[in-house]
């Protein structure tokens, strides 16, 4: 905390820029009056999970020759990778209800759901309820640490039961091969730190998510 403290001296005094370093980068996410966006606690939660994102991802390519491709046993090993896309799907979800047709009568809670009816689900249901998320609203891969303990159907990223997204593992081959490169070869930034989204259906960022983004000095660590 008092590094934290340190640098947000610095950066308030000017004599510090947000581009420097990531604990000064995370404390720069503050509005025009001043109010820390994100509390200390947040910046060492989020520059500890940068920091095994980038663990990870380091660990894998120290064992591969310069430019050799990614193989299926790699993308295997990236575990915690994975838990921060699903963490990711949980919070903002790309599809936020859907519908599904009832085969027979049924009874819950008290009420008759008739046969041919269609019924709603909302992902929030399920995706913030802390008897199965604990702190639903904090930012935490460890969610998905034992995916054995979340009850089925709970967890609705990709949707599930006959429904299930068929492109499940091309997203997810998608995700952690992007990720694996965006974290080795580049550092990045938000152009705007005020950002804002809209469903209409899928999150839509209001005015673009631009990134200002640079390759990596080799060696140099997130």
């Amino acid at each position: 905390m008092d590094l934290i403290r340190e640098k947000m001296g610095a950066l308030d005094h000017q004599n510090a820029s947000p581009q420097q370093d990531l604990i000064t980068s995370l404390l720069s996410l503050r509005n025009d009056h001043n109010s820390v966006a994100l509390s200390d606690e947040e910046i060492v939660d989020n520059a500890q999970l940068l920091k095994c994102e980038a663990a990870e991802q380091e660990e894998i390519t120290k064992n591969k020759a310069s430019n050799e491709l990614l193989t299926w046993d790699d993308l295997g090993r990236m575990k915690y990778t994975w838990r921060v896309a699903m963490e990711s799907l949980r919070m903002n979800p790309p599809a936020f209800c859907s519908f599904r047709k009832v085969l027979k009568d049924f009874n819950y809670e008290g009420y008759l759901i008739p046969k041919g009816w269609q019924v709603m689900w909302a992902a929030c249901m399920t995706h913030m309820d802390d008897s199965i998320f604990p702190y639903p609203s904090d930012f935490d891969p460890k969610h998905f640490e034992r995916q054995s303990s979340i009850p089925p159907y709970s967890f609705m990223g990709f949707g599930g039961g006959p429904g299930i997204c068929p492109g499940y593992e091309f997203a997810r081959l998608e995700t952690l091969i992007t990720v694996h490169y965006l974290v080795n070869r580049f550092t990045w930034k938000l152009c705007c730190p005020e950002i804002s989204f809209s469903r209409d259906p899928m999150p839509t960022f209001k005015d673009g998510l631009e990134i200002e983004i640079e390759p990596k000095i080799l060696g140099e660590i997130m």
